[in-house]
């Protein structure tokens, strides 16, 4: 019996990951936040763990490195819905997980990616190996090409006042300082004390001249505590 666990706070990906890779021989777990995934590998070995980048509790990037160091027979599947590109977190997935997997992302082919890494029979195409793989250099960089920013972002030094207009409904709206750390025509990166969530929307009441309002695409951990980086997509 195979075992995977799913680790999103997104009901549907966790719905739709479960529905397409439980078989008769294949158990799935899915939890919402880092803290249950934690306690099912304490008491579960899992032979797969799909992992998302940004949970409520825990960044799934700290998670991923004590499944790593608790589990290291378990593979490993990072999940992101924002443009990953700093260059010593690309290091650290590349260290410790099989995969890195951007939202959306087509089932079929999650599925194909499963059955090899499992050994349940079926193989990918070489390309399509490759396509998926981020512990073998050339296609990790072919990754990311084909992920970097549309428009190239210039570092600035400047504070910005926002306010989450759109976000959990009963906490109302939500103001906070932030720093802007890199600029674009489509996005930018804040470094910020408030947690924000993937689709949070900003409004920006002052700082760099003429920002329009933004939907937050990633946010993570900036290595200590209360302090995160933040990808912000412009809505045009």
């Amino acid at each position: 019996m195979k075992r995977i666990l799913i680790v999103d706070d997104e009901n549907l990906i966790r719905y739709s990951l479960s529905a397409s890779l439980r078989q008769d021989d294949t158990y799935v777990k899915a939890v919402a936040c880092g803290k249950d995934a934690l306690d099912e590998i304490d008491h579960i070995f899992y032979d797969l763990c799909f992992l998302d980048v940004n949970l409520p509790d825990i960044n799934g990037l700290d998670i991923m490195k004590i499944v790593k160091t608790s589990s290291p027979a378990t593979k490993i599947v990072i999940m992101t819905g924002g443009v990953v590109d700093e260059p010593e977190i690309l290091q650290l997935i590349q260290a410790n997980a099989n995969l890195l997997l951007p939202k959306p992302f087509d089932l079929d082919r999650i599925k194909l990616f499963v059955d090899r890494i499992l050994g349940q029979g079926m193989s990918l195409r070489r390309s399509e190996e490759q396509s998926y793989s981020v512990n073998e250099q050339e296609p990790f960089e072919n990754w990311l090409r084909e992920n970097k920013r549309r428009h190239e972002r210039k570092a600035v030094a400047n504070c910005t006042t926002c306010s989450v207009v759109a976000a959990d409904t009963d906490r109302g709206e939500q103001n906070f300082t932030a720093s802007v750390l890199d600029i674009s025509d489509d996005g930018m990166c804040i470094r910020t004390d408030c947690w924000l969530k993937p689709g949070h929307q900003l409004r920006f009441d002052n700082g760099p001249a003429a920002l329009p309002a933004g939907v937050v695409r990633w946010s993570m951990s900036n290595g200590t505590e209360h302090s995160y980086r933040v990808g912000i997509q412009f809505i045009m």
